[in-house]
């Protein structure tokens, strides 16, 4: 797994339509639903355990830190030469985190700081690569996972 602030650009086969979430505690649950049934079309449910618990994870940090309107969508990215992957974004208008703070946080074990940020280390233990990236005026917190190889593929 790998922390970066802007996330690469590979080129998307396919996207999810741009889904609002509800500015409260209901986001992450609408969240984990449309991500499952997105997957379903995409013939790719073996990622929604992981997939769904991540969005989870990063609409909850869209209310709890950031500010409305809350959006999010999946990107199926492909690239020769590389596993494809499924790339979850959640935006909100909030002024953003800075990644290498939230990570070194985690090492401050038994401190009052150290349960900061702790949703974001199942991020971390989950997704291929995660990330944060400010495009004026949103936030994107954003999170890939491979998908596997399908029978008689690679």
């Amino acid at each position: 797994m790998t922390a970066r602030v802007v996330p690469d650009r590979r080129p998307c086969r396919a996207e999810s339509d741009l889904w609002r979430l509800p500015p409260d505690g209901r986001a992450a649950q609408a969240l984990r639903s449309r991500v499952s049934g997105q997957l379903g079309d995409w013939f790719l449910p073996e990622l929604g355990p992981d997939l769904t618990l991540i969005a989870s994870e990063l609409a909850g940090n869209a209310v709890r830190y950031g500010r409305p309107p809350f959006w999010a969508n999946l990107h199926m990215l492909t690239d020769p030469g590389r596993p494809e992957s499924v790339r979850l974004i959640v935006a909100d208008l909030g002024p953003g985190f800075d990644v290498a703070d939230v990570v070194g946080s985690w090492r401050l074990a038994g401190t009052t700081e150290s349960a900061r940020g702790r949703g974001l280390l199942l991020v971390d233990a989950l997704a291929d690569n995660w990330g944060t990236a400010v495009r004026a005026p949103f936030c994107l917190t954003w999170a890939d996972l491979a998908t596997l190889p399908r029978p008689g593929e690679g």
